[in-house]
């Protein structure tokens, strides 16, 4: 089953199997799990094995983020009989409005999708990623539809944390939560799939277990770059070298979303360093300072403070680490 590519998180895959298996599978499953574990790739598992219970092309095409439309034949192609279509499919949504929110029109277009009648549909899945960016107003239309759903419809839901979700949307779905992996069973996972063993060993541990963040800094050459730089903010940290710090932030003083997305960076290094993982340049208390020292200066970031004046203030931080 495509399940069991999925790492760990025995709970779940046990539980999709007797559902599957048993022909018991619920039409809404919500799956909660924080950016970087993997939720999405879950939802494409289970909708995989759904709809293609034999594997094959249009699975594996799936799990990689293709929607795609299996369409199988029925009829005699000698008799002039007009064929019947029976379509398994998938279909993705993910929020197009500002910061990722759902915008209803979408929602409104996915239910009329779902609703075609021109095939007779043996399966479809719906996916619809990061659910918690939804409004009342989308969430009331996703509703209708969830409520009285056409038949043969699994609606697969993610989510980066169960409380953000609305309570309608809850009540609607079977939840099932999906867990960090330990960093030695990502960097096995992680070699496996074709990352050098020593860059999924260093990030398996400053990322946690968190599969999908380790695969996609390790792919993106860019973010591996990014990655370096927070290891180095995080040796400046630990020698409480302020000037160092400095030299290094100053690029950023007018890339706001660039400064955003190092700081995450050095943040996760420094929470590895307070897990007491050795790959981690600061260590002990000076981690435990560094990680409220990121967190301020993300949470002013956040505020609209000018960047050039929190990234000064990070770096003079550095001296009483």
């Amino acid at each position: 089953m495509m399940i069991d590519r999925l790492e760990g998180n025995s709970e779940l895959k046990t539980s999709v199997r007797l559902m599957l298996g048993g022909h018991r599978m619920t039409h809404s499953v919500l799956l909660v799990g924080e950016e970087g574990l993997g939720t999405g790739f879950a939802a494409r598992c289970v909708a995989a094995d759904y709809l293609y219970p034999n594997g094959g092309a249009p699975a594996e095409a799936l799990l990689r983020g293709e929607c795609c439309r299996a369409v199988a034949k029925a009829g005699k192609r000698d008799s002039g009989q007009i064929e019947t279509g029976i379509v398994r499919e998938a279909i993705s949504v993910t929020g197009m409005g500002s910061g990722g929110r759902y915008l209803v029109g979408q929602v409104t277009a996915m239910r009329s999708e779902i609703f075609n009648t021109s095939l007779s549909a043996e399966g479809r899945a719906v996916l619809l990623y990061h659910v918690e960016r939804m409004n009342e107003e989308s969430a009331n239309a996703l509703l209708k539809v969830m409520e009285e759903p056409p038949e043969g419809v699994l609606f697969l839901l993610t989510a980066d944390s169960l409380a953000g979700v609305l309570p309608t949307i809850r009540s609607r779905c079977i939840s099932f939560a999906v867990a960090p992996v330990s960093p030695a069973d990502c960097t096995r996972y992680c070699a496996a799939q074709g990352v050098d063993k020593k860059t999924a060993a260093l990030y398996s541990e400053l990322f946690d277990g968190h599969i999908g963040t380790v695969l996609d800094a390790a792919r993106d050459e860019a973010r591996r770059a990014q990655v370096d730089k927070a290891l180095a903010l995080a040796k400046a940290a630990a020698a409480q070298d302020s000037y160092a710090a400095a030299v290094l932030l100053a690029s950023y003083e007018k890339d706001k979303v660039g400064a955003a997305a190092l700081l995450a960076d050095f943040r996760a290094v420094a929470a590895a360093g307070l897990r007491g993982s050795p790959r981690a340049p600061v260590q002990g208390d000076a981690a435990r300072k560094a990680l409220a020292a990121a967190d301020a200066a993300i949470q002013r970031l956040g505020a609209q403070v000018n960047p050039k004046i929190t990234l000064s203030v990070l770096a003079a931080r550095f001296r009483g680490l």
